[in-house]
């Protein structure tokens, strides 16, 4: 259970797991390391609901907060694409962006260097100088 946010839990974890792998190990032998990164491989596979719509709701709760729960649909388009071109600072997808891993292209500028591509490409005035 590595999504502990216990330390005390964590660490309690990762010792099961040590005693379970030697224990699988000294049962599976030769097939040990095999069926070990099948069963990690399925088990990374696992999609989370709970999981993904907490971490909606962590991104999007900020916003709702500040705005007396009147979020508009731009709003949310605007969350929503943030969401989606943000680099991970953390864990196996440090450094990718969740559109890099979907599309398997890479994303060559920072997500607010696309938003202003999108804004400009939308309403090419609204970066002209008024006057």
């Amino acid at each position: 259970m590595t999504k502990s946010k216990s330390v005390n839990a964590r660490q309690y974890n990762k010792e099961q797991e040590a005693i379970y792998l030697e224990i699988a190990n000294d049962y599976l032998k030769d097939n040990f390391n095999l069926i070990k990164s099948q069963v990690y491989t399925d088990l990374y596979q696992i999609v989370q609901s709970s999981a993904l719509a907490e971490c909606i709701n962590s991104i999007i709760r900020p916003y709702l907060n500040n705005s007396k729960n009147q979020v508009t649909q731009e709003m949310l388009n605007l969350i929503m694409f943030y969401h989606n071109h943000r680099r991970y600072k953390a864990g196996k997808r440090k450094g990718k962006t969740p559109m890099e891993i979907f599309t398997g292209e890479p994303q060559e500028k920072d997500w607010t260097e696309l938003l202003f591509d999108v804004v400009k490409e939308k309403n090419p005035s609204f970066f002209a100088p008024s006057g």
